[in-house]
């Protein structure tokens, strides 16, 4: 059953021993689900120092992704986010990031003393979805901040709105930069059916990208991939991740990653990704026919995002709306909702939603909001802002005042603002609009 499977047959072996377990958990074994959550016992080899089992996953999944090396993770994406951010750029150093970065990010900026040059989003993906980050915009950052140590960049984004990877790693070897790209949402993207034409990070160029296998592919929550692209990063890596990790990482976590490695490999993935495509492309078609734009442009064809504030609905109106229907969507922002599959949704889950789309009552159409994320004065340094003294006030007392967090309604999980930023009446409008009520900033 597991003689393909190497940290399955590890721990498997070890426990047909019958040890008695004078060892980590505290529950040694006892009661649903726990059998298999061990420690780092002799035989099951050790997660950041690997030279058994998880060595060989760890090479098996290199040769999946067509990575240089890829390193497993029980941390999710925010350690892979982390171990990049400290291979690539030094403390204090600058580099070029897209201001729809991920909070995980944010905070391994003030670890770090980095500070972030924004580029913001292009309006490709239509009124009601921020756009792409284009090889140009990167080219101007680095002209404007030649000193930057990397270029970081979210794609695809909670939307599904993919950008130009590969012109942008055209830029950044030319400048001689290494490209970052948070995947989170991408793990799926090497396996999808070739004729979609969409490509994993790291066929794009990518340097380093982190990989949440736990959103798209058979994984538990927290099972994620760091992928080196880059040679360089190979001697620091694993080093790099235990600097953040937990010395104490989840067995189950990582059998779940070899048992997405094993759903790969067997061809599975791509046939499920081919039909998952093909469904939400019907029900694409079906939207755009009731008025609801979807994002224009490359997207991931594994994610249905639905602009319902196009007929006017409410968040809690369409949400309400799927779940008479027996649908629970991923995310429902104020204009937009998210819904996710994979080959593990069952048709008759596709049929739901669906009915759901044929029936939803004609709304009055409405204007779309601005996508435009703030570009605010910054007074100090995110570091800075992070661990110096704060106050929380009202958010419409908040215009004037130097923001001491990030702010990000998540899901998705994009600052607003960030620490260090001095808000103005319209990010406190903004933060308010998304419900948030109060903010720390800084002590005065």
């Amino acid at each position: 059953m597991t003689g393909g499977l190497p940290l399955h047959r590890a721990v498997e072996e070890y426990l047909s021993k019958g040890r008695a377990r004078f060892h980590m958990p505290g529950h040694k074994g006892e009661g649903p689900w726990l059998r298999w959550d061990i420690t780092e016992v002799e035989g099951c080899d050790s997660l950041y120092q690997p030279q058994g089992a998880i060595l060989e996953l760890e090479r098996w999944l290199s040769s999946l992704y067509g990575s240089r090396w890829t390193l497993l993770s029980a941390g999710g994406a925010t350690l892979c986010i982390q171990a990049m951010l400290a291979l690539s750029c030094p403390p204090g150093k600058k580099l070029v990031a897209g201001r729809g970065l991920h909070r995980s990010a944010v905070n391994a900026m003030a670890l770090l003393d980095l500070e972030p040059v924004w580029i913001y989003p292009d309006q490709s993906a239509g009124p009601w979805f921020a756009g792409r980050y284009t090889p140009q915009a990167v080219e101007a950052a680095l002209d404007a901040c030649p000193e930057a140590a990397a270029v970081y960049l979210t794609s695809p984004d909670y939307f599904g709105v993919i950008s130009d990877l590969a012109g942008v790693a055209q830029v950044c070897r030319r400048r001689g930069v290494p490209l970052l790209v948070d995947n989170a949402h991408g793990a799926h993207l090497k396996f999808l059916p070739p004729q979609l034409g969409l490509r994993h990070p790291l066929d794009c160029g990518a340097s380093l990208c982190s990989d949440s296998l736990h959103k798209t592919m058979p994984a538990m929550t927290g099972g994620a991939l760091l992928q080196v692209g880059e040679e360089g990063f190979l001697a620091q890596a694993k080093g790099r991740m235990a600097l953040f990790g937990s010395t104490s990482p989840s067995y189950p976590i990582l059998l779940s990653c070899e048992r997405a490695a094993e759903y790969a490999a067997s061809g599975r993935a791509q046939r499920d990704f081919g039909r998952v495509a093909s469904l939400f492309a019907r029900l694409e078609a079906l939207c755009r026919q009731r008025g609801l734009p979807i994002p224009e442009g490359p997207r991931d064809p594994a994610r249905l995002s639905v602009a319902f504030g196009a007929q006017g609905w409410t968040p809690k109106g369409f949400g309400a709306h799927l779940r008479r229907y027996g649908v629970e969507p991923e995310y429902l922002s104020r204009t937009a909702c998210v819904l996710m599959a994979t080959g593990f949704n069952r048709p008759e889950e596709f049929a739901r939603l669906e009915r759901a789309l044929v029936n939803l009552p004609g709304g009055q159409a409405a204007p779309p909001p601005s996508q435009q994320l703030p570009r605010l004065e910054r007074a100090c340094s995110i570091r800075q802002a992070t661990f110096s003294p704060w106050e929380e006030i009202p958010v419409g007392a908040a215009a004037g005042r130097v923001a001491g967090e990030e702010c990000s309604p998540c899901p998705p999980g994009a600052p607003v603002v960030m620490p260090g930023e001095r808000l103005d009446g319209g990010a406190a409008e903004l933060l308010a609009a998304c419900g948030v009520q109060t903010l720390r900033v800084l002590a005065e």
